[in-house]
């Protein structure tokens, strides 16, 4: 009999007895299994976009008896815009009657980071090893969003295309959760790309387009030069059902 000898760090054997919450039915537009992921979230403002990276985070922290993936999410804010006041109100729409201790064991489980500068970000990146490391429920890590230091990082003599600025930043984050196996989510304006087009950039599995027209809302999930194109209504409780387009 052969046998083939394998090395792999400690960390890494770590990661395969440390069992890890899956991330699976998110959304109805990413229905299944996220393992190892990577989402590109696009959108200019007032489309839904960043509403969408809150309903996420609220069915990741919910209980799962209460309709959610009880799972831990690490949200990475670059230009200072999350809304915890919008995260509550999803929370108690679905959970009906949620007390502030069941609110505040849900919110336990996000962990907000706050990065204003790359310098910063990429110190970010690697103490998420650790962090990771130690805490075995964070199953999604979101960063929120790409584009916030371009034009800082422009001037200093940094990355000027747009397309490989964002690739760098991903890339990045990749390379340092790539023990672990967690989804990322990220997101940028739909303005911020070098050449517009269909393909995927190389770091990126799928991406998810949102579109306003009017008074409708569009997302368009592509995946494998696959479209799916879903129209959703936004009220005050926050999106309110995705309806797959013909």
């Amino acid at each position: 009999m052969e046998f083939k000898s394998q090395a792999e760090s400690g960390l890494q054997l770590l990661e395969r007895l440390v069992a890890r919450p899956i991330i699976k039915d998110l959304t109805p537009l990413l229905p299944d299994e996220l393992t190892s992921e990577t989402i590109e979230i696009i959108g200019n403002a007032s489309t839904g976009k960043t509403l969408f990276l809150i309903e996420c985070i609220a069915k990741c922290i919910i209980p799962q008896n209460a309709c959610g993936l009880d799972t831990g999410v690490v949200y990475i804010d670059l230009d200072g815009q999350f809304n915890i006041i919008k995260l509550v109100k999803i929370i108690k729409r679905i959970i009906k009657n949620a007390d502030d201790n069941l609110v505040k064991a849900c919110l336990n489980k996000l962990t907000l980071i706050n990065c204003y500068d790359s310098p910063t970000l990429y110190v970010t990146f690697q103490r998420l090893k650790l962090f990771l490391t130690e805490q075995s429920q964070v199953g999604l890590v979101i960063l929120d969003s790409v584009s916030a230091n371009y034009w800082q990082d422009s001037v200093s003599g940094g990355e000027k295309y747009m397309d490989t600025y964002v690739e760098k930043i991903i890339s990045s984050l990749k390379l340092c959760l790539e023990d672990f196996k967690v989804p990322i989510m990220f997101t940028r304006q739909s303005y911020f790309q070098s050449k517009q087009g269909d393909s995927l950039l190389d770091c990126v599995n799928r991406r998810i387009l949102f579109k306003r027209l009017g008074s409708d809302f569009f997302a368009t999930v592509t995946r494998r030069n696959v479209n799916l194109c879903y129209k959703f209504n936004i009220n005050e409780l926050g999106i309110s059902e995705f309806n797959l387009q013909g």
